[in-house]
Formats: structure tokens, sequence, C-alpha cells
């Protein structure tokens, strides 16, 4: 029987090989990988027994993360594994542990190549306000949100922090100054690593999704007070458009604040949303489709008004500006032959 470290080195690495983007394991079934937005199996593999994975786990976490995964039946977590790196999901399925593993390119993509439009350059033109990038898991979110901190930290010299739970990709500072703080590790909540850039000299802080919907909602009047003073704001949100995006943070604002106040005030930080799907690209891989929102003055006006649906119209009239629907983005995909309708 192969030892269950070189078992999953020798998967890890054919996976990153195949370009994948992810690698479960569960019991019974075989090594099944995403790559190119199909869900298949490793070829040659046998199922997974539940000894195998087991003895997997202990492999690579700490006694520490074995008593927390066993408190709550669950971990998430970034680790260095065959010198490739990966966020890690454990948790149990039917009385048995699963695991999950997503590759984290060691290289941050560059801008130019995210597929995205050149509108999206201008969002750090801003010195401050609320940018936010949004899309379901696996949309690309978090690789477009630390391009756009990467570039600042190229081309500014900015104090930049990040919030991060696990930390996922590594920056070096170039011309600014680039502070990763992990939630657990560098710092023990969400409130207290807002508190800490409220309180200190900070022009630009990066927060990655907040999976918690209490904390969410703790933590949104603390942003709000970020991006309403000298800080650029890039904030990571599940969810598929526009809409959802504003309804999501109006929700958890008008917890502190009247519905009223929460409209005028998301009307006055925000700068712009970008949501994002990726889709099978016709030929092999995947590429970028993208729904752009921008806080135009009839843009403000809606949002204080609470007309949040008709901004859909906005978006259709304000092509020249850069806005974009992700229906139009599909649209202009299958047209160009990039894409196949069956496979939005």
């Amino acid at each position: 029987m192969e030892v269950p470290s070189i078992f999953l080195n020798r998967i890890l690495s054919e996976m990153v090989q195949k370009n994948g983007s992810d690698l479960h394991l569960a019991v019974g079934s075989p090594p099944m990988i995403r790559a190119g937005g199909q869900f298949i199996p490793l070829a040659g593999q046998e199922m997974v027994a539940g000894e195998t994975i087991n003895k997997i786990t202990e492999t690579f976490l700490s006694p520490d993360e074995i008593v927390k995964l066993r408190e709550n039946k669950g971990i998430a977590l970034v680790k260095n594994i065959s010198n490739f790196r990966f966020r890690v999901n454990i948790f149990y399925q039917k009385g048995f542990l699963a695991l999950s593993f997503r590759y984290i390119p060691s290289v941050i993509k560059n801008f130019n190549d995210l597929g995205l439009a050149e509108v999206c350059r201008n969002f750090l033109k801003e010195t401050a306000g609320l940018l936010i990038i949004a899309g379901a898991y696996g949309s690309g979110k978090t690789t477009t949100a630390v391009s756009l901190i990467e570039e600042l930290n190229k081309t500014k010299a900015l104090n930049i922090v990040t919030i991060e739970d696990p930390i996922e990709y590594l920056f070096i500072g170039k011309t600014s100054l680039v502070m990763q703080r992990q939630i657990g590790t560098d710092v023990n909540t969400v409130a207290n690593a807002l508190d800490y850039c409220l309180s200190e000299d900070v022009d630009a802080v990066y927060i990655n999704e907040i999976k918690d919907d209490q904390v969410f909602i703790s933590s949104m009047s603390k942003i709000f007070e970020l991006a309403s003073g000298n800080c650029l704001v890039i904030l990571e949100i599940n969810a598929d458009s526009y809409s959802r995006v504003l309804e999501k943070i109006l929700a958890g604002i008008s917890v502190n604040l009247s519905l009223e106040a929460a409209r005028y005030n998301l009307a006055d930080i925000l700068i712009g949303t970008l949501v994002q799907k990726l889709v099978k690209r016709r030929g092999g891989g995947l590429i970028l489709a993208s729904e752009i929102l921008l806080n135009n003055a009839a843009a403000k006006s809606l949002i204080r008004e609470g007309k949040i649906y008709q901004l859909e119209s906005i978006i259709q009239m304000s092509r020249k500006e850069g806005m974009i629907s992700m229906d139009k983005s599909l649209s202009n995909l299958i047209e160009s032959g990039e894409i196949r309708r069956e496979d939005i």
C-alpha cells in the first residue's frame, strides 16, 4: 500500500499538471478533480478508503489543528504540500472525513491577464470608498481581488492591510507596504482587525469573504466607517448579482442604522460592484464573464431611493461608461464564439 503522504503528493501534483483547480477526496469514491470546468475522476485511481483519508489528514495537520477539527467538525486552512500551496477544507460526511484542496498559484495573476474590462483599472484611481468583488464559489473573485491589491502594490506608495481567513496568496511589498493579517493567528476577530485599521495610518484594506453571517453583519458598520474616511476598502462577497450584493450590504448595515440612512450611506461610499462568473471556454479552459456597476450620479439616486432593481436600466444605458450586465457579457461571449449557450 502506498504511503499516505506520498499518495497525496502524487495526486496533488497530477491535479496541478492537468491545470486543475480543485481535488476532492471522499470515502468510497476515486479522487475527483475540477479541470477546465469539468468535474472528473483522476485516471487510474481506486476508491479512497476512510483509513487512507485519516492518515493523510494526520500528515499535514498540527496537533492543535486536529483538536480544532474534532471540536468543530470541520476546518479550513492553507497548507504548503508537495511544493504547492493549497486552501484545504476538511469536514465530515456520513461519519467519515472528507478533504478538498484548492490550488493557489504561486504567482499573483497580472491584472491584464484577468480578462476584465479596462474600466476596472479605474477602480484603483479611487483613494477612498467601497469596492465590492462578488461571485459564487469558484468564480475567481479572490484571484481578481488580490490582483487589484498587487496592482496597487506595484503602482502606488500605500500602507495596505489585508484581513483574511485564511491567508491564501502571499504579497511581497514593492512600492507599497502590504500587511497580511490572518483571523485567529495574527488577530483574534474581524472586528479587532477593523478596529486596528480605523486607529492606524492605513490607505487600503482588503477583506476576503466573511462566511459567518453574524460576523458579516457586526462588521458592516466598521467597514462603512473605514470606507467613508480616507481609505479604499475592497470587500469580497459571495453573491451572483449586483442586486444581491447591495441587498446583503444593506441588510448588514441597517441593523445599526435606519434603512433610509443605510441607503444614503451606501450611495455615498460605494465605488462600484464587480460580479464574476467563470464559464467553460469552447475548446477547453475557462473564460470570465463579468457584470460591472459603477456608482454614477444616476445610480446614487436610485440607491438612496431604495430602487435597487432599477439599477439594471442604469447599467443598460451606461455601456459607454463601461457598465455591463451579466446577460450582456455572456451574450458577447456567445456571439464571439468563445462559449456555447448550453455551457452557461
